[in-house]
Formats: structure tokens, C-alpha cells, sequence
């Protein structure tokens, strides 16, 4: 029986032909399949992204844009309009506005207070700084005089607007990028162990078919693990390797017996 990439995802949980397939007929160490697998159970989590950000966007960004000034940096100098002090609040705390910390915007001084004790990003007329005073972080830099602008709400609005239509696809590329550099690096150390657990088993493998062979192996893991992020509860890592690496064996010696029974169903053993 001969399977298709796509008909391998679902095949992997329970057939031995497959396993058979991937050893005999398939090329390659199976960076074609991982990407395909990879990019469809990766789908759930950009459509996630992407409707987050669109809900980020129409819900809770523009009460925050209407707060804003227009902002001009010039000469290492910061104005804004209308001038004065502006407190922009990011967040509510159980359904009323937080009456500390956020965005701030203060034109009539020229350094950052130190006297700041909420976490706060605050821009002065030469300074800027990021403040977390749970962590003792504090991090001030002079505006450079080189960076001259002008930002105003309403290229806030359609800058977040633009984000919203391009990082979720751009996030969704690079997980899968990652993803598929991570699979393929793992593939590759399985293979080698396979290559040693194979030949104890009297089967002959080279390295390119095992480690094709745990691509395929290493799918139910992956599809498990895409099912759990959507529940209420995700185990902690020193649960979810040890786990994983478990199934992704059982399922290495189910593809080495599987192999086995062919070769010796061909020698007529």
C-alpha cells in the first residue's frame, strides 16, 4: 500500500503499511512531510494570533489612541500638543481604569523622576525610559537628535490597523520555520539511536530511512501536543518531554517491527 504525505498524518497513529512505505518507497529524511505536518497543526494557533490581534485592535487599542497627543521629536526634543503631562492608561483592574502606571508623556520636564514607582514607559522632553520596579529594572535613553518624528493618533490607529493584517501571517511563517528546524534537528538525533535499536533488532537501516522513518513517528506527538494547547491546563515541560519522547520511541519500535515483518514476509522467513 502505497500512502501520500498528507494521508501519512493520520496513518502514523495506527498503521504498520505506512511505516513499511516510508522505509521502502519514500526519498529523502522527510523535511517535506514535517513541513506539511507542521504547517496544518500550526494553522489553529495563526488563526488564534490573528483574531487576538484583530480583537486587540477594534476593542481595546482605540480607548488608548484617543488618549494620546500629538507627539514631535526634534533636535533630540520632545513637544507635544496639547503640552503638558499625559498619563495614557493601557489596562483596566476588574472593570474600571487603572489609576497608575501605563504610558506617560510629560513635556515640561526634561529627566526622567526618580521618584517613579509603578512600571511605567515615560517620555520626558530629552529622555525616554522603561521602569519595572518589581524587577529594579529602570533603563533611561537621551532621545537621539537624529531621530526626528511626528506621531499622532491617527497613524497609531492605522499603524495597529496594519499590524493587524501582517503579524499574525508573519508569526505564523516563522513558528512554522522554527518549528521545522527544531523537528528536522530532532529527527536527525533519532535517527541515530534508531540506526543502533534497528540493528540490535536484526534490520538493517541507513541513516536517511530512519530518520525519515522518525518523521513520521514523531507526528502523533506533534498532533497530541496541538490538541492540548487548546485546553484549559498545559503540563509543565518536565512532564510533557519525558512523555514525548516516550510515545515518540514506542512508536519508533512500532515502525522498526513494522519493517522487520516486511523483509522477513519477503524472504519468506
Amino acid at each position: 500500500m502505497q500512502f501520500s504525505r498528507l494521508s501519512a498524518i493520520w496513518s502514523s497513529f495506527h498503521s504498520s503499511d505506512l511505516y513499511r512505505d516510508v522505509a521502502l518507497r519514500w526519498k529523502g529524511i522527510g523535511v517535506l512531510y514535517l513541513l506539511l505536518l507542521l504547517a496544518i497543526t500550526w494553522l489553529p494557533s495563526g488563526v488564534r494570533w490573528y483574531s487576538g490581534v484583530r480583537n486587540f485592535v477594534a476593542t481595546e487599542a482605540p480607548p488608548v489612541v484617543k488618549q494620546l497627543p500629538v507627539v514631535s521629536i526634534k533636535g533630540g526634543v520632545m513637544t507635544a500638543n496639547p503640552p503638558g503631562r499625559h498619563v495614557i492608561k493601557l489596562g483596566t483592574e476588574k472593570g474600571r481604569p487603572v489609576e497608575e502606571g501605563g504610558l506617560i508623556i510629560d513635556d515640561t520636564i526634561d529627566t526622567i523622576p526618580e521618584d517613579v514607582r509603578v512600571p511605567t514607559f515615560i517620555v520626558t522632553r530629552r529622555q525616554a525610559a522603561m521602569i519595572q520596579p518589581a524587577k529594579s529594572e529602570r533603563r533611561v535613553w537621551t532621545l537621539d537628535q537624529a531621530s526626528d518624528m511626528v506621531i499622532t493618533p491617527e497613524g497609531v490607529d492605522h499603524f495597529l490597523n496594519s499590524l493587524a493584517r501582517w503579524i499574525a501571517p508573519v508569526g505564523y511563517v516563522c513558528a512554522v520555520l522554527g518549528a521545522l528546524v527544531f523537528r528536522v534537528l530532532q529527527a536527525l538525533l533519532y535517527g541515530a539511536f534508531t540506526t543502533i535499536y534497528a540493528s540490535r533488532k536484526s534490520v538493517t537501516l541507513n541513516y536517511a530511512t530512519a530518520i525519515r522513518l522518525c518523521a513520521v513517528a514523531v507526528t502523533p506527538v506533534v498532533i497530541i501536543r496541538t490538541l492540548i494547547w487548546f485546553g484549559p491546563w498545559e503540563p509543565a515541560w518536565y512532564w510533557r518531554w519525558p512523555v514525548a519522547i516516550a510515545i515518540t520511541a514506542g512508536y519508533i519500535a512500532f515502525a522498526i517491527r513494522s519493517v522487520a515483518e516486511s523483509r522477513a514476509t519477503a524472504t519468506g522467513v
